[in-house]
């Protein structure tokens, strides 16, 4: 790096192809489900299979919950950045509409798994209604006074006691 002071260019995931955006969102909610699965299984079988001794299965159940969860997870987040992506390049613009239709389809992924498509509607719902108001706030939740951030606060500099001579 030169000493010249230049940041180095900034690139969000608007600026990246679809199948980069798809890549990235898959890896990462694929990391994020295994996560939430490793969890899972601590609270279902893994600890009752390790008290009875059988500690390879108790390895192999944890596994089992971290592809599933991270497989559904990937999936969810595939759907999201592909459907968005490609309404954005079907339409021609990149607006609130084009994450209401990828939450749609996440949220549809998520009812799937459950072979109901009334639950496959309401999650998409569900899930096109967070995309929404994610996008609706300027993909933050703090500031503007939508939450208490403090930044209503002004502190002043401390004040120094005077020294009596």
């Amino acid at each position: 790096m030169s000493g010249d002071g230049e940041e180095p260019p900034r690139v969000s995931a608007s600026d990246l192809d679809c199948f980069t955006r798809v890549c990235n969102a898959s890896a990462a909610m694929f990391g994020i489900g295994s996560v939430i699965g490793a969890l899972k299984a601590t609270w279902a079988e893994a600890p009752l299979t390790i008290q009875r001794g059988q500690t390879l299965a108790a390895v192999r159940n944890t596994g089992s919950y971290m592809v599933n969860s991270g497989g559904l997870f990937a999936a969810v987040g595939a759907m999201y950045a592909g459907t968005s992506c490609l309404s954005k390049s079907i339409r021609g613009t990149d607006d609130f509409w084009n994450g209401v239709y990828g939450g749609f389809a996440a949220g549809t992924v998520m009812g799937l798994k459950a072979k109901k498509a009334g639950v496959a509607v309401g999650a998409g719902v569900a899930f096109a209604i967070a995309s929404a108001s994610v996008d609706a706030t300027g993909e933050k939740i703090r500031g503007d006074g939508l939450f208490d951030d403090l930044s209503l606060i002004h502190i002043s500099e401390p004040t120094r006691p005077e020294r009596i001579a």
